[in-house]
């Protein structure tokens, strides 16, 4: 424990140094020479130079707005007749509608995410050889606590995320490295991969058997690591209106909540999500017939927690993209 007070402590204090350094080249608040909301020609001249101050002065830029500023020369985000988007941030934590087992059809284009990390970068070697590539780097350290009359270790049980009661604790710190396929455009076959290591407590959440599990079934660990994200993704656009093969670790197809802090709102999840197997281990094809119609299936080990024997499962399923 004292180990990571003292790497808390140091975090802190380093974020502090850099961004009383950083303040002396922020735009005087109130007196802005230019906003990339009204000229988005100007979005470097905002943000400045060295890594520190164009960090702070994107996440500065946003605040208050929903969005990000949108590049008036930017390739068309959507397809063309793709049904308009259903939902926004907020009050959602998502503005297309979640399928699962695959990169959204129609709606996607290479580094889409808006991330402060990548836009600090792209003025460094690196940054503009990752932009390049459409490789995007990004994460998020997430942590909660809780109150009870419990003083019982893994007292809380079943209720999950708050798992030991009157604690502080490291939910997760999570970081994406991921290129995402073209799936708008419909002239070339594109790919795409992701990998997402996680640690933290929401590890006993997402651990599948015989990956890493040996934290939870033989030590029983607070604390652990999982790769709960491991995948590639070939995207054909020749068939219908495109075919997108997912393969390797991902986050299991029917479920409509997840372990990850962006995706949803809630600190606690449904009781039966927790002992449900988070993630599919093999290969997804989601085949979107038109607009509004989707085909899904595909072959997983089940690797959940109950299932040391890893059988082989077929999921097939038909969805409908488009609000009914």
């Amino acid at each position: 424990m004292r180990n990571y007070l003292l790497a808390g402590v140091s975090l802190v204090a380093i974020g502090i140094g850099g961004a009383a350094n950083a303040a002396d080249t922020l735009p005087p608040v109130g007196k802005t020479f230019c906003d990339p909301y009204k000229n988005y020609a100007c979005m470097d001249s905002y943000l400045g130079q060295d890594f520190m101050t164009r960090f702070i002065n994107y996440y500065r830029l946003e605040w208050g707005h929903e969005a990000a500023p949108s590049d008036p020369k930017a390739a068309a985000s959507r397809r063309d007749g793709w049904p308009a988007t259903p939902q926004s941030i907020p009050p959602m934590p998502f503005t297309e509608w979640p399928y699962g087992g695959a990169t959204a059809i129609g709606v996607t284009r290479p580094n889409s995410v808006d991330s402060p990390l990548m836009n600090a970068m792209s003025n460094t070697a690196v940054g503009q050889w990752m932009n390049d590539a459409h490789i995007q780097v990004y994460g998020w350290v997430n942590a909660g606590g809780n109150l009870s009359n419990n003083t019982v270790r893994g007292g809380n049980s079943p209720a999950a995320y708050d798992y030991n009661p009157n604690t502080v604790q490291l939910d997760q710190a999570v970081v994406y490295i991921e290129r995402l396929p073209d799936t708008v455009q419909k002239d070339h076959i594109d790919w795409g991969f992701r990998i997402a290591p996680i640690y933290g407590e929401n590890y006993r959440y997402t651990t599948a058997y015989g990956l890493w599990s040996n934290q939870l079934l033989q030590q029983n660990r607070n604390y652990g690591y999982d790769m709960p994200m491991a995948y590639g993704e070939v995207f054909i656009p020749y068939l219908a209106d495109g075919l997108l093969l997912r393969f390797g670790r991902y986050i299991s197809i029917p479920d409509i909540e997840a372990q990850l802090a962006p995706n949803n709102y809630m600190y606690t999840h449904s009781m039966t999500y927790t002992f449900d197997n988070y993630t599919n281990t093999g290969i997804n094809a989601s085949l979107a017939l038109n607009k509004n119609w989707m085909i899904q299936g595909g072959f997983s080990v089940c690797r959940g927690m109950s299932a040391p024997r890893s059988p082989i499962r077929i999921p097939i399923r038909c969805s409908r993209t488009a609000p009914c």
